[in-house]
């Protein structure tokens, strides 16, 4: 009886050890399986297509991807670049890094633009390079760049791999936005406000005449302190300055001028050197102005410029 019983024990297990063996092996072919399904039916796109089909960039990153999403965002009337980052809540670095196809900040109604649902880049994957590689120049932990682009199998074949928040790699990006970039590398931001009208034709706001507005006027409480543009030398400053009011002029040193216009109070000399950045002034409503702002002209060669080329 007790020999009986043995052997059915030894049998039991047996019967146990074989059905884990055998599920084993059936889960591990189950998986490889899925796995060689995934990588069949990712969908491939040459680097052209992916540029020139929002779609495709889209559906091509979801399925390469980890812990980012995508959208097509079609532009309405009155948005622009800015406007619609800031919705998505990142820079228009990330709009324009995600949207090879763009050759100028302007968009048009309808336009499509790819969006992540966080800040981010393309990089366009040359044959030369190697995780490590995109990992440095763009200053991001490797295992973040690999877990982010998870599906990704053979890097040199991809068309593209994600960056998660970071901007676009300024020589990599179409000849027309390097030209765009490089403007922006000339001048900073005077101040921080929002922009009450822009460069060009409009109604003026005391005259009520169509004219010609050859800056852009920025929105600030009075006594909001002004920074110089860039590197220069202060040519004017004078609380007498026609419809400027109290107004700077610095000289760039490079052909360029700026002008700043309606100020309360000047904090420079003519003939000081100012860095970029260094105060200046403070914004005012002086001159032919209908409220506090601060007016912002960029000249080159005496030819005025809309200062939106050189500002993000």
């Amino acid at each position: 009886m007790k020999n009986i019983i043995i052997r059915w024990s030894i049998f039991i297990v047996c019967l146990f050890v074989v059905y884990f063996v055998i599920n084993e092996k059936v889960h591990a072919i189950a998986q490889a399986n899925i796995q060689s399904a995934m990588v069949l039916n990712l969908p491939q796109y040459t680097k052209q297509e992916l540029i020139d089909s929002v779609p495709a960039r889209m559906k091509y990153l979801l399925t390469r991807t980890k812990g980012v999403k995508f959208l097509i965002h079609k532009v309405k009337k009155g948005e622009n670049l800015w406007g619609i980052a800031k919705q998505h809540g990142y820079s228009v670095h990330t709009v324009i890094g995600c949207n090879p196809q763009m050759k100028t900040y302007n968009v048009s109604v309808n336009e499509k633009l790819l969006m992540p649902s966080s800040g981010g880049s393309l990089h366009p994957v040359s044959k030369t390079d190697t995780w490590k590689s995109i990992a440095e120049k763009y200053n991001i932990d490797e295992s973040i760049l690999k877990d982010t682009n998870l599906n990704v199998r053979n890097l040199t074949e991809e068309p593209y791999v994600f960056i998660p928040g970071k901007k676009p790699a300024v020589d990599l990006l179409n000849e027309s936005m390097q030209e765009k970039y490089a403007l922006r590398d000339l001048f900073r931001s005077p101040l921080a406000g929002r922009l009450s009208s822009t460069f060009g034709t409009r109604r003026h706001p005391v005259t009520g005449k169509i004219s010609r507005h050859g800056g852009i006027d920025i929105a600030v409480k009075t006594g909001t302190l002004v920074g110089a543009a860039a590197d220069g030398i202060v040519t004017v400053a004078s609380t007498d300055v026609g419809h400027y009011g109290t107004a700077v002029f610095i000289d760039h040193q490079n052909g360029y001028i700026t002008h700043y216009g309606h100020l309360s109070k000047i904090l420079v000399r003519v003939g000081q050197r100012v860095k970029a950045g260094q105060i200046i002034a403070k914004s005012g409503a002086t001159g032919r102005a209908t409220g506090p702002h601060l007016h912002f002209t960029v000249k080159k060669n005496g030819v005025s410029l809309d200062p939106l080329k050189f500002l993000w």
